[in-house]
């Protein structure tokens, strides 16, 4: 849950000014876990302890991955600025900081099917800075339905304009399996297909589909988790292909 801007402690926002990431727009927790399975894990646990301590003592350890069971990781935080974001990595220490003009970021979202039946949904940000900064960002942190099209809004006002000069310059802008020019648009896999034969771009299941207009099936079929900037790479296709500058 976001909790109030004000709430940002002093080291933090000594480093958020350090980086000039601005305002702060919003703090999440990580998630915890409802009461029925806490109380199954304490029950668990017990039961392990009494019957079988070494096993016992490596469910506790595993649990401790948990806020529930650390106060090391019930600490952590996601903050979001109005120019980075700033993130305690779910597995280890420290903190990672990166500007929304700098980063390629990579979504995989992904929901559980059991039996026929959906269930729960898995939420992987993948956030790269220059240098070696990076960040895996997950469900461990609450409210993934905000924070991820947050970020992926604030870096499309970060870079899409920038994106889409440098495409009208004549640049192709790469976004991973996919890029872009004032030519076209290619695929890794499949090389270039100009715009006047770009029917329609989808995004559906997971994938990116784009048809040509020489065929009824997709020309090319991408896994979302491997466009970098996934918002930027739309805003910028949609406009290439609706208004097909000359290359």
């Amino acid at each position: 849950m976001a909790v109030a801007p004000n709430t940002l402690p002093p080291e933090a926002a000594e480093l958020a000014a350090g980086h000039r990431l601005g305002a702060l727009h919003g703090t999440f927790t990580p998630k915890r876990l409802n009461r029925l399975l806490f109380a199954l894990y304490i029950f668990t646990t017990i039961h392990l302890l009494a019957i079988f301590v070494i096993p016992g003592v490596l469910f506790f350890w595993w649990l401790r991955r948990t806020p529930d069971f650390s106060r090391r990781q019930a600490a952590k935080r996601l903050h979001l600025f109005e120019h980075g974001l700033m993130v305690h990595p779910q597995s280890g220490d420290g903190v990672v900081v990166i500007r929304w003009d700098s980063v390629r970021l990579y979504q995989n979202i992904t929901q559980k099917i059991i039996n026929g039946i959906p269930s729960t949904t898995e939420y992987v940000y993948s956030a790269v800075g220059p240098g070696r900064d990076h960040a895996t960002i997950t469900h461990f942190y609450e409210g993934p339905e905000t924070w991820g099209p947050h970020m992926q809004q604030a870096v499309l006002r970060a870079q899409g304009p920038a994106a889409l000069e440098s495409v009208l310059a004549g640049e192709t802008v790469n976004f991973g399996d996919l890029s872009l020019s004032a030519t076209g648009l290619t695929a890794r896999a499949k090389g270039l297909l100009p715009w006047s034969e770009v029917r329609e771009i989808q995004v559906r299941a997971g994938r990116i589909l784009v048809a040509g207009t020489g065929g009824s099936g997709a020309w090319c079929n991408s896994a979302v988790s491997d466009i970098a900037n996934l918002h930027v790479f739309l805003a910028v296709a949609e406009h290439l292909h609706t208004h097909r500058p000359a290359a």
